[in-house]
């Protein structure tokens, strides 16, 4: 037995234009391209921190609260690599 779904939306799927100036296309492009290293930053703070849960390293920076887990760490990095992806692909202008 087959069933076939089919989905009708009222919404476009894709974003629409949008007609940037010039300064907050350079804005947009300068926060893409810092984003990989500060994405670097919150792997190495996730390492840091997975390595002083298994004795490995010294104590982490931050000791108590929510920035004290290395999980939290390693999704900041991940959601920086896919923001940083996707605004490549949508706001920096081919080279």
């Amino acid at each position: 037995m087959a069933v076939k779904v089919i989905v009708r939306t009222s919404f476009p799927l894709e974003w629409p234009e949008l007609r940037l100036g010039a300064g907050v296309v350079e804005a947009l492009e300068l926060v893409v391209h810092l984003l990989k290293p500060a994405s670097l930053g919150a792997f190495l703070l996730a390492l840091w921190r997975f390595g002083a849960d298994l004795g490995w390293t010294s104590e982490f920076l931050i000791t108590e609260g929510l920035l004290c887990h290395w999980q939290l760490w390693a999704a900041l990095g991940m959601s920086m690599i896919a923001g940083e992806g996707y605004l490549s692909r949508r706001f920096v202008r081919a080279q």
